[in-house]
């Protein structure tokens, strides 16, 4: 059963807002909290926590504190941190023993769209946590669990007839969000959490995803490996591609030579009689050992290799 739909849109104008995520506290309800009291939430889409920047953040916060309030909500005996999993980090680090925080009352969903949103509003966003992210948005855009948002998305880009109040969210949501379409998203960065751990690792780490959609489409991690290694040397997108192309051995490269002569007229002309006979039976006697219908194939595709266009009868005639 589907679950009830989320005001994703009208949550987003709330949470950037002019005053960001602060629009869903007040300013009497801030104080100071321990560190001890506090655990991650589990709708955090980051997933990687950077050490050396942690650490810099951790050094800030012994000489000035913690500057931006964390934005909690009550857990059973504890408080789950919403917003600012970072800070709550760099503070132990710093050996802090409380930080201030809000604490809001929030459901899961509004707790979901807040954290994915933190999260969207950084700098150092990699694809792999933006793509997680704006998956959140969208499963609580259209009320459904995160698992089934993108093959969901399939059907609506087909078929948006068949929920237009979830096609109607998801406009205002995405807009909202960078301005980006959700089908725009669907056919492009989505794609990023199918890849194999290994390039989303390097995603992660810096790799562009257009080069990594690339490079995600071989199967084997030795392949996946050496085209990796030409990312970080410094290869296109198109050189990735072409890296992909089959490296074509001596008798195979002989192979096509031939079939692509026979197929040009001009090479043909310059044959005496004699020549062209021995070519004549020669191709008879391969017709015979390939039969008919893969020659009338390969004569299709040479055709098309080179821009050649017949008429079926002139073809049967030949």
């Amino acid at each position: 059963m589907a679950r009830k739909r989320f005001d994703a849109a009208g949550t987003l104008d709330a949470l950037l807002g002019p005053s960001g995520i602060t629009q869903l506290i007040n300013r009497d309800q801030l104080s100071m909290m321990s560190v001890h009291d506090l655990s991650p939430t589990p709708y955090q889409p980051r997933t990687t926590f950077d050490e050396s920047t942690l650490a810099d953040l951790a050094e800030s916060i012994r000489v000035n504190g913690v500057l931006q309030p964390l934005l909690v909500r009550r857990a059973g005996t504890r408080y789950e941190i919403v917003a600012g999993e970072r800070r709550w980090r760099a503070a132990k680090l710093a050996e802090v023993e409380a930080v201030p925080v809000y604490v809001r009352d929030l459901d899961d969903q509004q707790a979901a769209a807040a954290s994915a949103v933190e999260n969207l509003m950084r700098e150092d966003l990699n694809p792999v946590e933006e793509v997680e992210a704006k998956r959140r948005i969208a499963a609580l855009a259209l009320g459904i669990p995160e698992d089934e948002v993108f093959s969901r998305l399939r059907v609506l880009l087909d078929r948006p007839e068949e929920d237009p109040e979830g096609v109607a969210q998801l406009d205002q949501a995405f807009q909202r969000l960078s301005g980006e379409k959700w089908q725009s998203f669907l056919k492009n960065k989505a794609r990023i959490l199918n890849l194999p751990g290994d390039v989303k690792q390097a995603i992660k780490q810096g790799l562009d995803y257009r080069k990594a959609l690339v490079i995600g489409g071989l199967d084997g991690p030795e392949e996946r490996a050496h085209l990796l290694q030409l990312a970080e040397d410094g290869a296109t997108v198109q050189m990735l591609r072409d890296a992909l192309k089959p490296d074509l051995n001596a008798q195979e490269r002989r192979r096509r030579s031939v079939i692509r002569s026979l197929g040009q007229q001009r090479v043909l002309n310059r044959l005496n009689a004699r020549e062209r006979a021995r070519v004549e039976k020669l191709v008879g006697e391969l017709e015979q050992i390939l039969g008919r219908g893969h020659v009338g194939k390969a004569e299709a595709d040479v055709d098309q290799e080179n821009g050649v266009s017949r008429p079926e009868s002139k073809r049967a005639k030949d």
